[in-house]
């Protein structure tokens, strides 16, 4: 008995430490987010207090919409990131390579909420967040009334253009093809083959290519240039907020909606810490201040906003459909996108 007894302790006495060990190890996430103030809200205060919520460690890398594609194609076979923050154009392409798992809406009490337009792919992402997809200027200088004044010699090296890398570089083209044709957004973005003698005829007006939309807005408030052409308000109105000398405008053609969003990456450490996060990012807590801050539209219907922040947001989806933002049939796009860019790069080599 004693000899048994003795072996028992040992026993207790080994495994002790072990258990000990497993249970102070923390789980760990890595999410792909955006640079920006809306990165800057997701770092500072979402994490913070998931982390503290859930006693996990998530782990923030910034990246843009075509790199976080690329990093989730780079790890498939070992995925290192458990959620990814991309572009709506992007989704579609995500879920074709089997990049993305269908979301555990049992698991996302928050979608209850989610307005329906901004669940994506049948359930394979949602939005987080809704830029207004325009022209920046500098607040001393007339903006133009139509995209097609842009082509005048009066902007003659004052327009910063946006990279061929970036998203609204799509947006130009089908504004270029709206000017050639004549036709509402919903038809140029089907003739853009037919624009890019009307995309070289810009050139001159062109002082250099920008892809870093913050960067962008500064320089634009500095007087470096007049116009930006195009980007999204969410890295022009924060500026603007605090009294900048840049603003955002929307030709009579009108305007595109820029969509960030959120998926679940496949296979990816920890699915449900995954769901949880996707799932605060969300909650009606979580929205009204990331939308303050980041001054961008939220997804989810029920929030009240002060007259002030929706001087620069469109809410709710009445507001949206007012404004006529514009959502390119990015299917389209997205199968021309390489060729269109080429072209684009061949253009622009300044």
């Amino acid at each position: 008995m004693m000899n048994t007894t003795r072996r028992a302790l040992l026993g207790t006495a080994l495994a002790a430490p072990f258990v000990k060990s497993v249970a102070a190890q923390t789980r760990e996430i890595v999410v792909g987010i955006w640079g920006g103030a809306q990165g800057d809200f997701v770092k500072r205060q979402i994490i913070p207090a998931f982390e503290r919520d859930f006693g996990c460690k998530v782990l923030a890398e910034e990246g843009f919409t075509l790199a976080n594609v690329a990093k989730m194609r780079a790890t498939k076979e070992n995925p290192r990131f458990s959620v990814m923050f991309i572009d709506d154009l992007a989704i579609p392409i995500a879920k074709a390579e089997g990049l993305i798992a269908e979301l555990p809406r049992d698991r996302m009490p928050a979608l209850a909420n989610l307005y329906p337009r901004f669940m994506y792919e049948d359930g394979y992402g949602t939005a987080l967040g809704i830029s207004l997809g325009g022209i920046f200027h500098n607040t001393r200088v007339r903006p133009p009334e139509t995209y097609a004044e842009l082509w005048e010699s009066r902007y003659r090296g004052k327009i910063k253009l946006v990279s061929p890398n970036n998203t609204p570089s799509m947006f130009f083209l089908i504004v270029a093809a709206a000017v050639e044709t004549g036709k509402p957004f919903a038809e140029a973005q089907y003739e853009i083959d037919k624009a890019f003698d009307r995309v070289a005829a810009i050139r001159p007006n062109i002082q250099n290519i920008f892809g870093d939309g913050i960067q962008a807005a500064n320089e634009i408030a500095q007087g470096q240039a007049d116009i930006g052409l195009l980007d999204y308000s969410k890295y022009v109105y924060p500026y603007t907020a605090r009294r900048a000398p840049v603003t955002m405008a929307f030709p009579r053609e009108g305007s595109f909606a820029g969509t960030n969003c959120q998926v679940l990456v496949k296979n990816g450490p920890h699915q449900d810490l995954a769901a949880a996060f996707m799932n605060r990012m969300l909650e009606p807590a979580v929205q009204k201040p990331f939308s303050e801050f980041a001054l961008t539209s939220p997804p989810i219907s029920g929030l009240e906003f002060s007259a002030d922040t929706l001087r620069w947001i469109a809410y709710p989806v009445a507001e949206m459909d007012r404004r006529g933002l514009f959502t390119p049939d990015w299917s389209y796009i997205n199968a021309r996108r390489s060729a269109w860019t080429e072209r684009l790069n061949r253009i622009f080599s300044l």
